[in-house]
């Protein structure tokens, strides 16, 4: 009966990722207005794949259809690469956020699309050449009654120096990363609150209040323009936002 019940929320987790991720794909191919957002739309792309793949390889190699060594070394391969390559490109979505927000100017003329491919290709490059290695052997890819499939270290030098680039470059220096800018993205946005300066232009009115502006000031009768009025906590939830993405 657990693993009834596990297996089930398995599936609707997958389920959940498909339809997520597919809508949010969709939504940026549909509106031309999003598709600069390239690193959010490959970001979900990996996601996807990952519930096509990924998540139905997990519930094969916990079952009892999971005792081939082969399709094991498939889902370690496709765990290390997925994994590796979701982590990156939050780590350069995060750093693209930060230029866009930070430094503007900078960031329109420097962010091309040869630029945004370069990063992405590497990005494949480094999570491919990082799952090769359980396929050469350096891990053994066997699956213990007890433990499922799973990576099985071995005492031997190169296997402890593969745990440590893992830590360090898919775990510490990605969070370090995030952590860094978010920060600075919210030390920007309460500076603009504090300052009752324009927002950043990822936190602009809402697109109904921009068009009665507008509207009014197209108006014969319409007085001179002047400062827009903020509510006293409009600042703070503008603060907030880029905390509670980084959350």
């Amino acid at each position: 009966a657990a693993r009834a019940v596990g297996l089930l929320f398995m599936v609707l987790l997958d389920l959940t990722a498909l339809v997520g991720n597919a809508a949010v794909v969709g939504v940026i191919a549909r509106t031309p207005a999003l598709r600069k957002f390239v690193f959010v739309f490959h970001l979900c792309l990996v996601d996807l794949v990952a519930a096509l793949t990924l998540m139905p390889l997990e519930m094969l190699v916990g079952s009892a259809l999971g005792g081939s060594p082969g399709l094991c070394r498939v889902y370690l391969f496709l765990l290390v690469c997925l994994s590796s390559v979701c982590i990156l490109s939050i780590s350069t979505l995060s750093l693209e956020r930060y230029y866009s927000v930070v430094h503007p100017l900078r960031y329109e003329v420097h962010m091309t699309p040869t630029l945004a491919a370069g990063v992405l290709a590497a990005v494949w490059l480094k999570a491919v050449a990082t799952s090769v290695v359980p396929v050469l052997g350096w891990l053994s890819a066997e699956r213990p009654p007890a433990q499922g499939c799973s990576l099985q270290w071995s005492p031997d030098a190169p296997c402890k120096v593969f745990v440590v680039f893992l830590a360090a470059f898919y775990f510490a220096l990605p969070l370090l990363v995030i952590v860094v800018t978010y920060c600075g993205m919210f030390r920007v946005a309460r500076v603009a609150a504090a300052h009752h300066g324009p927002l950043p232009t990822w936190l602009e009115t809402p697109p109904g209040r921009r068009r009665s502006a507008s509207l009014s000031s197209r108006s014969p009768s319409a007085a001179p323009r002047s400062t827009p009025h903020r509510t006293p906590g409009a600042g703070g939830k503008a603060a907030a936002v880029p905390l509670a993405v980084g959350g």
